[in-house]
């Protein structure tokens, strides 16, 4: 808008702003308070000094005597500041209290730039501001409580950010918010009961902090939320019923946290849900039914939870579904045929459960899926009509006791990028008919196959940017994240303990034998600890493997006998059970 209020001439001293005051009746106390355009002009001239102004990408008529709103990113009214839009401008430095003095003012966008410093409590008086955008900084301190004064507010985004401590009780007091975006701080206590007041709110958003507590139940009254995004927290508990209530809610992220209990049937009611990720926490008991009846729903992530019981049938009435993760659980029982009803699903992941009997081959049906899971299952019956799917660009088959030699079939799969065939019994090798796949990923070792030594097929193994496997011919070294354990720098992680259990099943395998009956059967990342019997246990599984294939023992362990609670786990035990187990693998070849 044009700027006609009065200014003084540029360069005009702060004492003469002052005598013009006293000149019309008013103190320079009253000036200020009232707020005119030079006040304004004086607080704009304060933040390009505080932010770096000749620094900024563009300064079009900062400090110069031109209208305020022919100044770059400024708009009035009635010669008043309205809008500061300064958002990815290259402002640096703290944000200046004198900012709280354009009275006035809408719109304080200053998102993606490099401020840094504490957000000033001045900022609360701007009770006429909608929109306050500081998101993608370097902010730092607390949120101040001054901000639930902003009661005409309806965008608040101070995302991206490095605030530290509590939401303030007081942003509770919003009520005309539409848009809270608090994510991707270091925030912590917890969710404030408060915001359930915030009846406007269409998009909540406080992932990527350190919140912790329960989930309130008083979310369940924001009946105009479309977006609740907690995940990535400390959050515990269980997930509140009331958030069946949300019938407007299009996406429901509360992914990688710790909450518990059963996911409440009535989270089906959303029939608006498009996005439902409780991934990673620690949710047990069946998966309800009634998320059956999410028909709006296109990706659904239940996996590395703990829960229980049959895939449901009703899953597969979600015939608008892309993706489908329920990997890492303790399900069991049959896939359900009626999964192959899903004819948008692009990605299946179901690998590391105990699910069991034959894939259905009603899965060929699925003509757009793009990448399947199915490894760590118990699964029997062939899997042959897989060689139909042949835009299949990711396939996962591991650990699945599948025998025998690599079928030829896979040749058919031109599009495949990665295939996952470790922790199989397998043998032979490698069939020429997989030099037809433009694989960039081969995980293939843990079994007692090899690629073929000939030139051509070697110079085909050469263009695979990640491939785990033996060459004929040549003895195995294993293929394992962090080839060397260095005692005392590598810290022995999850992924190392489930590694030596897929090759300790293998060798069993291999000599007859059933899988071990491990300890905490899903090593959750993060939440369950590396422990003595883990350890005790690996030595037995490939001691009885040992046994069973007559094997010469493998050398003595370091500390013997592992004591709970005095030995601690070091990198050489590890170590010493990766050669023991891939020298029991070679030497119980076929």
């Amino acid at each position: 808008m044009i700027d006609s209020g009065r200014r003084p001439a540029h360069g005009v001293s702060r004492p003469l702003i002052g005598l013009a005051a006293l000149l019309c009746g008013l103190t320079v106390a009253d000036a200020a308070a009232q707020g005119n355009a030079a006040t304004d002009r004086a607080a704009l001239t304060t933040l390009y000094h505080a932010t770096g102004g000749p620094s900024w990408t563009n300064s079009t008529n900062w400090l110069s005597d031109e209208p305020l709103s022919e100044w770059f990113g400024v708009t009035t009214e009635s010669g008043r500041v309205t809008g500061v839009r300064l958002f990815d401008n290259q402002l640096s430095g703290p944000i200046p209290e004198a900012l709280g003095g354009l009275t006035n003012l809408e719109d304080l966008s200053l998102d993606d730039n490099q401020l840094s410093g504490p957000i000033p409590e001045a900022l609360g008086d701007l009770t006429s501001l909608r929109y306050l955008y500081l998101s993608t900084n370097q902010l730092s301190g607390p949120i101040p409580e001054a901000l639930g004064g902003l009661t005409s507010l309806w965008y608040l985004s101070l995302d991206d950010n490095q605030l530290s401590g509590p939401i303030p009780e007081a942003l509770g007091g919003l009520t005309d918010l539409e848009d809270l975006s608090l994510d991707g701080n270091a925030l912590s206590g917890p969710i404030p009961e408060a915001l359930g007041d915030l009846t406007s709110l269409r998009y909540l958003f406080l992932d990527g902090n350190a919140l912790s507590g329960p989930v309130p139940a008083a979310l369940g009254s924001l009946t105009n939320l479309e977006d609740l995004s907690l995940d990535d927290n400390q959050l515990s508990g269980p997930i509140p019923e009331a958030l069946g209530d949300l019938t407007s809610l299009q996406y429901l992220y509360l992914s990688t946290n710790e909450l518990s209990g059963p996911i409440p049937a009535a989270l089906g009611g959303l029939t608006s849900l498009r996005y439902l990720f409780l991934d990673d926490n620690q949710l047990s008991g069946p998966i309800p039914a009634a998320l059956g009846g999410l028909t709006s729903l296109r990706y659904l992530s239940l996996d590395d939870n703990q829960l229980s019981g049959p895939v449901p049938a009703a899953l597969g009435s979600l015939t608008n579904l892309e993706g489908l993760d329920l990997s890492t659980n303790q399900l069991s029982g049959p896939v359900p045929a009626a999964l192959g009803n899903l004819a948008n699903l692009e990605s299946l992941s179901l690998g590391s459960n105990q699910l069991s009997s034959a894939v259905p081959p009603e899965l060929a049906q699925l003509t757009n899926l793009r990448r399947l899971w199915l490894g760590g299952n118990e699964f029997t019956g062939p899997l042959d009509w897989l060689g139909g799917m042949t835009d299949l660009t990711v396939l996962s088959l591991y650990d699945l006791d599948l025998t025998g030699p690599i079928p030829a079939w896979l040749g058919n799969l031109t599009n495949l990028g990665a295939l996952y065939l470790y922790a199989n019994p397998l043998t032979g090798a490698l069939p020429q008919s997989l030099t037809q796949l433009p694989l960039r990923r081969f995980w293939v070792h843990f079994t007692q196959t090899c690629a073929p030594a000939d030139p051509a097929f070697q110079a085909w193994v050469e263009t695979i940017q990640d491939f785990r496997g033996a060459t004929c011919g040549q003895a195995r070294t294993g293929s394992f994240t962090d080839v060397t354990l260095m005692p005392g720098e590598t810290g022995v992680r999850r992924i190392h303990v489930v590694e030596l259990r897929q090759l300790a099943d293998t060798v069993r395998a291999v000599c007859g034998l059933p899988r071990a009956d491990w300890t905490d059967p899903v090593l959750a990342s993060g939440r369950t600890p590396i422990r003595a019997v883990h350890l005790t246990e690996l030595r037995t599984a490939l001691g009885e493997a040992y046994r069973a294939c007559s094997l010469p023992p493998p050398p003595p362990y370091t500390d013997p006998v592992i004591v709970r609670g005095r030995t601690p786990v070091k990198a050489v035990h590890w170590t010493e059970l990766r050669a023991a187990g891939v020298r029991a693998l070679d030497a119980a070849a076929p």
